[in-house]
């Protein structure tokens, strides 16, 4: 049964822990057959200089005395045995384990009395000179001396398995801290995690956390702003609203009603196109995600339709509007959020260029760079109001209530401006009086974006 944890100290407790016994157990086997392979080379070493050394040969007919012939202990680990050429007998330390005289000279192996020995066979002259040991005996001499050598790390284990728990406690700490600040944060509680003395792999979980807390706080402002700006703005028009009824109400003959009437259909249309700015005002300021999915959009072709379509509102009122130059090229963003900012400036020229007068509009390539600019013949903007006309709700001095005006299209220029880094220049204009916006696109990379595909 597989046991899957999602805790990252468990799983490195785990990890280290079984790394720490798995390195024990290898060095363990590491050091007996290194132990085993030094013992085998050691006693082949001593077998064949105990054969070197009866070289000169033992009297036939009769063994030396040794003091062992009789001996029933037989629990000695060489054995040695010399005998002729012809196969008699000179010397047997063990006469109940008989070694094999066909062997080859040199090194071997032969099973006997339940085990295997390893054998040494030399010949000098007419004798041959045999010393075996039993396997067995090596075996536990190399067990021996890799107890010896790994017994030390062992009791080292315990001691490597309490100082990784204490390094893994220790590097994990600053992650419950963060984890403590988080959790111990109110729901409205969005300023920024403390990054001081973070581990370098944690900083950019931290950093990204915080940027997030910075977008939610974003839009909780924006969303308060929205709230009060409309709980603030559609007071008037509706109570103006309320009044325009009573004053219906109060009609005495047809002709009273039908102005009356007017009034009311002209205030429902300004606190229409009043709700209508708000609710696409919130929607760009809550939409900077969508951006993120940008498209190749050609500028030119935009404005082109967008000119058309605004032709009959501005020939109802006499209003000279034209595109006087459109290179064609494309700018990287979000098509529906771009017309709406190209709709509005547009708009705005229209609502405040009086009737009989002219709007123009270009689209221009430098270095680059795409400039849209539209001017007016209009009265302008004075200078001192020029840094509050994209404010929310803010109409410059002196702006009849005729316009129809809510202060709110050039604060969602401005919004869609930022969400495409695009640069806003305002000023008067040069030939035709009024007030004049030049927007300076990026320069559109082919690679960028995702998703993109030409609009």
């Amino acid at each position: 049964m597989r046991v899957v944890t999602h805790s990252l100290r468990a799983r490195l407790l785990l990890l280290l822990f079984g790394s720490v016994v798995l390195t024990a157990l290898m060095q363990a086997f590491i050091a007996y057959r290194t132990s085993l392979d030094e013992t085998n080379e050691i006693f082949d070493y001593q077998m064949e200089q105990m054969a070197l050394s009866l070289r000169p040969g033992l009297p036939i007919g009769g063994y030396p005395s040794n003091g062992f012939r009789d001996d029933q202990d037989e629990s000695f680990e060489f054995i040695v045995q010399v005998s002729t050429t012809d196969g008699q007998k000179v010397f047997q330390s063990a006469p109940s384990t008989e070694l094999p005289r066909d062997a080859k000279p040199g090194l071997t192996t032969f099973d006997a009395r339940g085990t295997t020995y390893k054998l040494f066979s030399l010949v000098s002259g007419t004798q041959l000179i045999q010393v075996a040991q039993d396997r067995a005996a090596r075996r536990g001499m190399a067990r021996k001396l890799a107890l010896r050598t790994v017994s030390p790390i062992f009791v080292m284990v315990p001691l490597l398995i309490f100082l990784v728990w204490w390094v893994v406690s220790v590097s994990l700490a600053p992650v419950e801290r963060v984890r403590r600040q988080v959790a111990s944060r109110r729901a409205d509680e969005l300023n920024e995690v403390s990054e001081d003395g973070l581990p370098d792999e944690i900083v950019p979980l931290v950093h990204e956390l915080n940027l997030l807390f910075h977008r939610v706080r974003s839009a909780f402002d924006a969303q308060k702003n929205f709230i009060a700006d409309a709980a603030h703005e559609l007071r008037s028009p509706l109570a103006a609203l309320k009044l325009q009824v009573d004053g219906l109400r109060r009609a005495a003959d047809d002709s009273v009603r039908e102005v009356a009437v007017y009034r009311l259909a002209s205030g429902i249309d300004r606190a229409t196109r009043l709700v209508e700015q708000l609710l696409m005002l919130a929607r760009q300021q809550a939409g900077p995600a969508d951006l993120e999915f940008k498209e190749h959009v050609h500028l030119a072709s935009m404005v082109r339709a967008i000119v058309g379509d605004l032709w009959e509102a501005a020939s109802a009122r006499q209003i000279d509007i034209g595109l006087i130059e459109a290179e064609d090229g494309v700018v990287l963003g979000h098509p529906d959020a771009l017309n709406i900012l190209v709709r509005n400036l547009l708009d705005n020229a229209i609502k405040y260029t009086p009737n009989g007068g002219m709007v123009n509009v270009s689209v221009q390539r430098s270095g680059g760079h795409f400039q849209l600019t539209v001017e007016d013949s209009g009265p302008g903007v004075p200078p001192e109001d020029r840094e509050r006309i994209f404010d929310r709700f803010y109409r410059v001095a002196g702006t009849p209530s005729s316009t129809g005006g809510s202060g709110l299209g050039l604060a969602i220029v401005k919004t869609i401006a930022e969400m495409h880094t695009v640069s806003i220049a305002i000023g008067r204009s040069g030939t035709l009086g009024g007030f004049q916006v030049t927007l300076i696109f990026p320069k559109a990379d082919e690679d960028s974006g995702r998703g993109l595909h030409a609009n």
